[in-house]
């Protein structure tokens, strides 16, 4: 049996989003640290956690940025680079 995708592990440590009732800069903090160990050329797991929440593009750009990621400053072309990465993920996870 395969090692579960990473949405998986991260629905069970955090549910089907960040909880809201934590502040913004928490929010961040928890997603950077998810992607922590993610390599340079693969997409950010921290899309698949904030993909259920479209409120969420400004909390992806800056968990990017604090990870060292080149983020669009315009929204929604960051909103397209968070919508690509998630895709990307659930692909490479899809048989997994």
């Amino acid at each position: 049996m395969g090692r579960p995708g990473p949405g998986t592990w991260l629905h069970r440590q955090l549910g089907s989003a960040l909880p809201h009732h934590l502040h913004p800069d928490d929010q961040v903090a928890v997603l950077a640290q998810v992607d922590v160990h993610t390599s340079a050329d693969e997409p950010l797991l921290t899309a698949l956690v904030a993909a259920t929440d479209t409120t969420s593009t400004s909390v992806f750009q800056q968990a990017a940025r604090r990870l060292g990621r080149a983020v669009p400053d315009d929204t929604q072309a960051a909103r397209s680079q968070w919508q690509t990465d998630a895709l990307q993920l659930r692909q490479l996870y899809r048989y997994k």
